[in-house]
């Protein structure tokens, strides 16, 4: 009797070790990349977001980024730095702006450059399934939506600035949050297709028939990839119960210029040239004529606004980054009077 009420309470400080250092990691990585961790709790949910640090009392304009796909933490660290997920520099910002990203579900808040940066996986080597069952639009923009209204009851953020600013997938979270939400002030999406995955798919396929001139093989996958969007919502009751189906779906049954068109305040769509995915939203001018909404395009840069550099040789050289420039003309943007 007494060997196993030893080995219960050994189990238990075990346990209690291993969580207390756990806590103690992260709370050390939260503060080296100036961030504080709050955990929103519903009913059926528990959601965790970071807000960066703030040495002022008084309420300040608040960024909630929202960033792309893959299961990624939202802080990382080498041996020489620690860093969130935001891809621009938010020091020069924080006098200005608070900064506020949301965990992905079932992904954890910190990660090393080396084992996750390409994303998270478990010791054997599997996406969570916390992840892959909540890795849809929906969940994504119910996530938002309630860390927007809580936001909304801090005394720390202006109530008349507050902006959401998300790239690549983010962008489609985004759109679909900020339809019909009267708290979010101005809007400012990156790098995505203004329609769906489905038209982005079809795009890259008919620029690709121009550079092969095989239009017969590749009007067969577009044929396809239309058809696949028009059977959604048949194909949804069919498959209701495939994860990866319902995921996919909840991309495709949703159009962004949609949501654009019920957002009644202002709206920048960024996206660089070089992006192909990006390229429809040439057309939101003329989808979307009588919107407040502007257009900035960056010639030359790709999805994450990366450009390729060539040496005195015309050999291609490191790509440089340009998130940092970008970051500047939106700021200059969400600042501007509406």
């Amino acid at each position: 009797m007494n060997l196993l009420k030893s080995s219960v309470v050994l189990a238990f400080f075990l346990l209690f070790s291993q969580t207390s250092f756990s806590q103690n990691k992260e709370d050390y990585y939260l503060k080296k990349a100036g961030y504080s961790k709050t955990v929103i709790t519903t009913k059926t949910d528990s959601i965790s977001f970071l807000t960066s640090i703030s040495n002022s009392i008084l309420p300040k304009a608040t960024i909630l980024f929202i960033q792309g796909s893959n299961p990624l933490p939202i802080i990382f660290y080498d041996d020489k730095r620690v860093n969130s997920a935001i891809p621009f520099d938010v020091k020069p910002y924080l006098e200005k702006f608070n900064f506020v990203i949301i965990a992905r579900k079932g992904i954890p808040l910190i990660g090393s450059y080396e084992r996750d940066s390409k994303g998270y996986t478990t010791e054997k080597g599997n996406i969570p399934d916390d992840y892959i069952k909540n890795d849809n639009l929906n969940y994504r923009v119910n996530q938002v939506t309630t860390v927007i209204d809580y936001l909304f009851k801090n005394n720390s953020i202006k109530k008349d600035s507050l902006f959401v600013v998300g790239h690549s997938e983010g962008y489609r979270v985004a759109a679909k949050v900020a339809a019909n939400n009267t708290k979010i002030s101005k809007l400012v999406c990156m790098s995505a297709d203004p329609f769906n995955r489905i038209t982005e798919y079809i795009l890259r396929e008919r620029v690709q028939c121009f550079k092969n001139n095989d239009d017969s093989e590749s009007q067969i996958k577009i044929d396809k990839l239309t058809s696949e969007y028009k059977n959604i919502e048949k194909d949804s009751k069919e498959f209701k119960d495939d994860i990866d189906f319902t995921n996919w779906a909840s991309y495709n049954r949703t159009l962004s210029y949609e949501s654009f068109k019920k957002f009644k305040n202002p709206i920048l769509i960024i996206y660089g040239t070089n992006d192909i995915g990006s390229a429809h939203n040439d057309l939101l001018p003329f989808l979307l004529p009588k919107k407040n909404i502007k257009i900035k395009a960056y010639p030359d840069y790709g999805h994450n606004f990366e450009k390729q550099e060539f040496n005195l040789n015309k050999k291609e050289t490191e790509s440089t980054y340009h998130w940092d420039e970008v970051f500047k003309d939106i700021k200059a943007w969400l600042l501007q009077s509406q």
